[in-house]
């Protein structure tokens, strides 16, 4: 049921193209979000580089500070090889880089037809293509979601790509999601139809009240608005239970609504999200309470010839009221894997069921323990790569196994787990390079050690000098360690970052 790497061609050349291609707007307002087709390179040189016969060209916008530093050390983490080795690695990775920091799609960036450095990046992957091709390689175009964009430039290159066609993308809508995890199996949250108006929004809310459900989670249905910066949080419990039998429901909600809901993303306000609801349409569910809730996720994988494998199980880490993603755990809990790993297998047979093939997918879930009980509620689906994607593929590369059946990673007899986060912040961090980051890591001993097959990996380091913020993966024996390494990468940091302080006083 698990992916086998081993089933992939000998000799691969892969162009990377990370777009994510949600709102502008959201991309906008998310700190460093211009950095996020950076955050897989670290994950995808060790994952690719360092099997043999594999050549890859990044793309990213904006540039990549400190390209040759970060290159060198994503390299350092592999085993050391002989000096042709070493050599052939490093030929084998070349990086593209457009000085466009705009919210704009990476792919609408590179495939600009007005501007001359667009037309000099598409010349230079041609280039590659072509070269790789001409070698006998497999070459082709790998991104994060289904892009119309990207699909067109796989074609003109004469490629395939790596993701779910872009017709499926609807399937994708929280609302479409709602409908097809439902006709797979699982049991789901109670929840209204997609609206556009919010007369109509507050209809189906009146509802869910008369249900009993007072607090409830409104979503944006497009994926534009994915992470759950779509999402905002309901709170009605201030209506007597006898209004939930009243005539006149419908119209106390309407009045409440913009007062009561609280955007998850707490940098736009309701005038802002009431704006968007007539053209990404929106629904609202019941918040699942109990004693503990967590937000385990699934994720798997359609090959073209439609057979689902399973890839990944993971805790999501939330934060903003419990509803953006910030990081991940791996794996999902042993209370309740099983399970995850069932309906997101079933959830995949679904889509093969509808045509899809060919990309990744995920699926979000609620878990909340009453007592020793968990119930498990299909929450969303991702028709796409997941925020964990790169956390696990820089785990398993440098552990060199993959999970067993049981959903565990297995290394001589000891189980490894992890914990990834896109939220390293502190604004004490602007300024800081990646070669000051990658340099403070070195120092701390903190770094990831192939003897004790544990310690830190960073990603996204750009970000950091201009947005006080970037991501690091600690892989440990239990995630208390994994929890103290990422704690003192933090202390490792602050040091750095009050050295500078001091020596930019004395200058």
């Amino acid at each position: 049921m698990f992916t086998n790497a081993s089933l992939e061609p000998e000799y691969q050349a892969r162009v990377f193209i990370q777009s994510r291609e949600c709102d502008p707007g959201v991309l906008e307002r998310l700190t460093g979000s211009m950095y996020f087709p950076e955050r897989r390179l670290g994950a995808t040189i060790v994952s690719s580089v360092g099997r043999e016969g594999m050549s890859l060209l990044y793309v990213a916008a904006p540039p990549i500070t400190d390209a040759e530093d970060q290159i060198e050390y994503f390299l350092g983490l592999l085993p050391s090889g002989s000096k042709a080795q070493e050599a052939s690695r490093r030929n084998r990775v070349q990086l593209l880089s457009l000085d466009d920091n705009s919210s704009r799609w990476l792919s609408t960036k590179v495939l600009d037809p007005q501007r001359q450095e667009s037309a000099r990046a598409r010349k230079r992957i041609r280039d590659f293509v072509h070269r790789e091709r001409q070698a006998g390689a497999d070459v082709k175009l790998s991104y994060y979601e289904p892009s119309e964009n990207l699909e067109r430039f796989a074609a003109e290159l004469g490629i395939t790509g790596d993701q779910v066609s872009a017709r499926f993308i609807e399937l994708g809508t929280k609302s479409a999601s709602r409908q097809l995890l439902a006709e797979a199996g699982l049991p789901i949250p109670e929840g209204t139809p997609e609206y556009r108006s919010l007369r109509d929004l507050a209809a189906g809310v009146a509802g869910l009240i008369k249900q009993g459900h007072y607090r409830q989670v409104l979503k944006l249905s497009s994926t534009e608005y994915g992470g759950g910066f779509g999402n905002a949080m309901l709170d009605l419990r201030e209506l007597r239970l006898s209004d939930a039998c009243g005539d006149s429901l419908t119209g106390k909600v309407l009045d409440l609504i913009p007062v009561r809901t609280v955007p998850a993303d707490s940098k736009i306000s309701w005038a802002q999200f009431s704006s968007w609801m007539s053209r990404s349409g929106v629904l609202a569910e019941e918040l699942i309470e109990g004693e503990e809730v967590r937000s385990p996720s699934y994720q798997g994988v359609i090959d073209a010839a439609g057979a689902v494998r399973t890839v990944s199980t993971h805790e999501q880490v939330l934060g903003a009221l419990g509803q953006i993603f910030t990081g991940s755990l791996f794996p999902a809990g042993e209370e309740y894997r099983d399970a995850i790993i069932k309906y997101g297998f079933a959830v995949g047979r679904r889509l093969a069921e509808l045509g899809v093939r060919g990309g990744d997918f995920g699926v979000d879930f609620i878990a909340a323990r009453q007592g020793t009980r968990w119930n498990l509620f299909g929450c969303e689906l991702n028709l796409r790569a997941t925020a964990t994607k790169h956390g696990f593929a820089m785990a398993t590369s440098l552990l060199g196994v993959l999970p067993d059946e049981s959903g565990r990673l297995l290394t001589g007899g000891s189980e490894r787990v992890y914990r990834s986060s896109d939220a390293i912040a502190d604004r004490s961090y602007l300024g800081l390079r990646p070669r000051d980051l990658i340099a403070a890591v070195h120092r701390s001993r903190l770094g990831y050690d192939h003897g004790r097959k544990t310690g830190i990996v960073l990603h996204m380091l750009s970000a950091a000098a201009e947005c006080g913020k970037l991501g690091a993966v600690a892989i440990g024996t239990d995630q208390e360690q994994t929890a103290g390494y990422l704690a003192g990468l933090r202390l490792a940091l602050r040091d750095v970052a009050m050295t500078r302080t001091r020596e930019a006083g004395v200058a």
